[in-house]
């Protein structure tokens, strides 16, 4: 586990790379978006076809995962505990996935919780912190 306390700040320091994950992802994303806008720009001359209904999909479906991206998701590696709500854990085609929510609304996704016993050692760490109850 990648996850330390900070006494002297306050805080936690994750360790996961996961702005450098994040950031290819938005780069594909948004060329993804910017060739579906230069695949549609010739529509009122070649009229709607299926190639265009698909790069409309792709355009729309890349735009508003960019946004979740941008809006929702948080990639700091240092994070005040104060800033911290909760500790969130889902399942998602029988895998869990951990993450933080904060209090600006945006979730810390925990890539490195990999098991059960890690998770617990977190909310045992957040306990003794007091993050959670």
């Amino acid at each position: 586990m990648k996850i330390k306390y900070n006494e002297l700040d306050k805080s936690l320091e994750i360790k996961d790379e996961l702005r450098n994950h994040y950031l290819l992802i938005k780069i594909v994303l948004i060329l993804n978006l910017i060739s579906s806008v230069f695949q549609l720009i010739d529509t009122n001359k070649t009229g709607i076809g299926f190639v265009e209904i698909i790069f409309f999909i792709v355009g729309i479906s890349s735009l508003i995962i960019l946004c979740i991206f941008i809006f929702k998701k948080d990639t700091s590696e240092k994070i005040p505990i104060e800033k911290i709500v909760r500790l969130n854990e889902k399942s998602i085609f029988g895998k869990k996935q951990f993450s933080l929510k904060l209090k600006n609304g945006k979730k810390r996704d925990l890539t490195e919780l990999k098991s059960e016993t890690e998770f617990n050692e977190l909310k045992k760490m957040f306990s003794e912190i007091g993050i959670i109850n």
